[in-house]
């Protein structure tokens, strides 16, 4: 086998770290920086914030990556959140029923719904953007309607024990999260649903040629990231300890925006846990620098909205084919022009 020259090594190296390794760079400098501007950002106190306050959209970028990776999107899990968390609070505040009950009938329902989007996409082949635009208007009037515009607070104690309640000094609900990422992992890198998933997300028409349910696994992934993401609301709820209508729409924007800052192509096929969590710690952490600098709300939607845009375009640049590719497949279609 023929070594490797060390020029050779290096331009894998640095192909590597501009595929995967950029996200890690990037987490490396942020650190440095607001550490330098604001020595408040490295003190236990404030990292433990920025972990605890970050449970919930970890849990939902892991939704995220199961139906970003098969090649789909969901704009609609803001408003599966906003409903998810008005029937919790309904229940645990109004009916008088168990609030444990709030975790079954809350995944249920975030299930569902994710795999009302993944089935309309699916069987009528729409593509997904459209499709959860529309259901995200759907499930947002669903949620003010249910509420009439209210708002609901003062959840049990027994439920916000996930939050309130800590072990070796840290929330239960950090627990949850590591353990959701930890089942994400193994079922995208260690099962056979995970390498449909990938192949779907890679060539559908491929996928499906090769006997893959495409259909029926792309309806799963929307109906997995609903449920995922309705535990991300119970926790946030936990959390927050009150919900409404408006609670929950924008984490979607904030989970897009670490997955395709982590590596998940919008294209699907590809992309890592890992790398979803990183982004995510990113977000969160540009979102911490902010606070701590006294910048306000409006002007952090502006800066995740440009960040949002940066992400996307060096996603199209980092999955642009390299040139002798191009040109391998322009000579490919003009020969069969001429044929």
């Amino acid at each position: 086998m023929k070594k490797k020259s060390p020029g050779a090594k290096l331009a894998s190296a640095g192909r590597y770290l501009y595929q995967e390794g950029t996200v890690y760079i990037i987490l490396a400098v942020l650190v440095v920086f607001f550490t330098l501007f604001n020595p408040v950002f490295l003190t236990r106190r404030n990292l433990y914030n920025l972990i605890t306050q970050s449970t919930y959209i970890i849990i939902a970028g892991m939704g995220i990556c199961f139906v970003m990776i098969s090649g789909g999107i969901d704009l609609s899990v803001g408003n599966q959140m906003a409903v998810c968390g008005c029937v919790a609070g309904i229940i645990m505040t109004q009916t008088g029923l168990p609030f444990f009950i709030v975790w079954p009938v809350c995944i249920a329902l975030g299930f569902a719904m994710g795999l009302l989007n993944g089935v309309i996409a699916a069987k009528l082949r729409l593509f997904p953007l459209v499709v959860t635009i529309a259901t995200s208007e759907v499930f947002k009037g669903i949620a003010y309607t249910i509420t009439s515009s209210k708002s609901y607070s003062g959840m049990p104690a027994a439920f916000r024990a996930l939050y309130k309640t800590k072990l070796l000094g840290l929330p239960l609900d950090v627990y949850l999260a590591i353990a959701v990422v930890a089942a994400t992992w193994l079922v995208l890198n260690k099962t056979h649903f995970g390498r449909d998933v990938l192949a779907i997300g890679g060539i559908k028409e491929c996928a499906h040629l090769s006997g893959i349910r495409a259909d029926l696994v792309q309806s799963l992934c929307f109906a997995i990231t609903g449920a995922i993401f309705a535990v991300a609301t119970l926790d946030m709820l936990a959390q927050q300890n009150m919900t409404s209508a408006t609670t929950g729409p924008g984490t979607e924007i904030t989970c897009l925006t670490a997955a395709i800052i982590g590596g998940i192509s919008m294209k699907g096929g590809k992309g890592n846990v890992v790398g979803m969590v990183v982004g995510i710690l990113i977000m969160q952490m540009i979102a911490n620098g902010m606070q701590l600098a006294g910048w306000g709300s409006y002007t952090q939607y502006t800066v995740k909205g440009i960040i949002l845009i940066l992400a996307i375009a060096f996603d199209a640049m980092k999955n642009r084919p390299r040139p002798a590719v191009r040109v391998h497949r322009e000579k490919g279609e003009a020969a069969k022009e001429r044929q």
